[in-house]
């Protein structure tokens, strides 16, 4: 059997019961007020591919067309496109310092960025290939851009339109590579069409990150961002806030909404005079802390990714007997959990599950289809996605 072989195979219905909310108008009522109703949701899988490939697979993004689909070999950093056929259209390796190459490995998932172009962010900028992997377009930052905390293959990378594009990346200004600035924009605009970026969207007001007073460290504000029906959506790692913006006015959020963990741990930031920028390091008490992880938005429903975090006491506990450092990080992972659930108007969550075989949502399609990757607990000698619909149930 070739390395890489579509096969499409009928999936049996996996049925995951969440809750959402049904938003109607009384036309007596000012029509922003909505009647918010509890419903039961469910994915019901109508089909799934297969393909027979090992290796670190991320699953990045699939065409406006619904015919061509990105990936990502976390291993080797070889960008692997696929046709719906089945078929390998192309495995590109664009690391490193090579005449089209980006600059070290990737830092964010593979886009599609119009027809027969996709794109992709390095320590160079944004480049854009065609489907033969030829370069076609670049943007580049002028300044040198930090990647010590970048995480590859991260949600990072959004096109506002076939031009330009949102990223998430640190070093301009000479700023602190460790430490956010409250001064500091948060965001780049890459323009594809210009070659250049730009700063853009200052920390909003209300932000625990905008206090001079106490600074925090990259690793608890790196943002989980979505772009839909022109809007953004943004929320900083620890902070249990989601802002959204007009696309055309980055400058001022035109909502914020505070969001109503029933427990999420924050971490205390720092005096501006204690922070060592020169005497840093990752600390496992770090991955403690609650983080939203991703966002996705369809339909006018916000769905968040996130960790609540552990607390003190817990950690201590989870430490008993262990002295090797990759341990005490492994039982973090285990104990700190992933939830899921949809973002309320007014800040509230309702709670979703993923069935036992699904670890997570990877895009959706324009017909409205949700791809799920697989949860990979059990061992498996092919990649495996499914498609679902997303149903509400009264």
């Amino acid at each position: 059997m070739s390395k890489y072989i579509f096969t499409r195979i009928l999936a049996a219905g996996f049925i995951i019961a969440g809750l959402i909310f049904q938003s109607s108008c009384n036309s007596e009522k000012d029509q922003t007020e909505l009647l918010v109703d509890a419903m039961v949701y469910e994915f019901d899988i109508i089909d799934s591919l297969m393909i027979d490939y090992l290796g670190s697979m991320s699953w990045s993004d699939i065409s406006k067309d619904g015919k061509h689909i990105l990936a990502l070999d976390n291993q080797n950093s070889d960008i692997l496109l696929f046709s719906s056929e089945g078929k390998v259209l192309g495995t590109f390796n664009k690391s490193g310092d090579q005449p089209d190459g980006i600059g070290g490995n990737p830092l964010s998932r593979p886009q599609f960025v119009r027809e027969n172009e996709w794109a992709i962010l390095g320590k160079n900028g944004v480049s854009a290939f065609d489907y033969n992997g030829e370069l076609k377009r670049k943007a580049k930052p002028d300044f040198t851009v930090s990647i010590s905390l970048s995480i590859s293959n991260a949600n990072i990378l959004h096109f506002i339109d076939e031009e330009r594009a949102l990223v998430y990346y640190m070093g301009r200004d000479n700023n602190s590579s460790y430490f956010v600035s409250p001064t500091s924009s948060q965001l780049e605009m890459a323009n594809l069409k210009e070659g250049d970026f730009t700063a853009t969207l200052p920390i909003p007001e209300g932000s625990k990150y905008k206090d001079p007073e106490k600074i925090h460290n990259v690793l608890t504000a790196m943002p989980a961002m979505t772009i839909n029906d022109g809007k953004l959506y943004i929320s900083f790692k620890n902070e249990p806030k989601l802002w959204i913006y007009d696309l055309k006015d980055l400058s001022t959020p035109v909502q914020e909404i505070n969001i109503l963990f029933d427990e999420f741990m924050q971490k205390e930031g720092v005096a501006p005079e204690e922070a060592d920028d020169k005497n840093v390091g990752i600390n496992i008490k770090d991955f403690t802390y609650g983080s939203i992880d991703k966002l996705i938005v369809h339909d006018e429903k916000i769905l968040i990714f996130y960790h609540k975090g552990i607390s003190d006491r817990e950690y201590d506990e989870l430490q008993e007997g262990l002295s090797n450092p990759n341990d005490i990080l492994s039982k973090v992972f285990k104990t700190n959990k992933n939830y899921l659930a949809i973002l309320k108007p007014d800040g509230g969550l309702i709670p979703m599950e993923l069935p036992d075989r699904v670890g997570s949502i990877e895009f959706i399609d324009n017909n409205g289809n949700y791809w799920l990757s697989y949860n990979r607990e059990e061992e498996l000698d092919y990649e495996l996605i499914f498609k679902a619909k997303l149903k509400a149930v009264k």
